[in-house]
């Protein structure tokens, strides 16, 4: 069984992207627009890994991050952002993000972040 994440980002072009890039190496990916519709299709031990923007419209991805692991505590929570910050990068940390990646980033610097926390 191949493993399953989550991947929430309002930037269509960067979800779809990055969801392609999962899929070819073996992920399932779920793509979802912002935390809303994430939140909707998220049933706890569905998914091994939350990819996250961090501003998101609405719900940001700490919020969402919240709320998910409120319902699964084992799910490995990634924040992605393109504005990062000391601040940003601690508060992920301290609400339970596994890590915490800077956009623009390299595919491959994703896969081996993913690589991680799932096999």
């Amino acid at each position: 069984m191949s493993s399953r994440i989550l991947l929430v980002d309002d930037d269509r072009l960067l979800r779809e992207v990055i969801g392609e890039h999962l899929s070819a190496f073996g992920y399932e990916v779920d793509l979802a627009e912002d935390g809303e519709h994430a939140y909707a299709r998220f049933r706890p031990g569905k998914y091994q890994l939350a990819i996250l923007d961090l501003m998101m419209p609405g719900m940001n991805g700490i919020e969402l991050m919240q709320k998910l692991l409120a319902e699964d505590e084992k799910l490995f929570c990634l924040i992605m952002t393109g504005y990062p910050t000391i601040d940003s990068a601690y508060n992920s940390m301290i609400e339970g993000a596994s890590d915490y990646i800077i956009k623009p980033f390299q595919l491959m610097e994703l896969i081996n972040i993913i690589q991680k926390y799932i096999k």
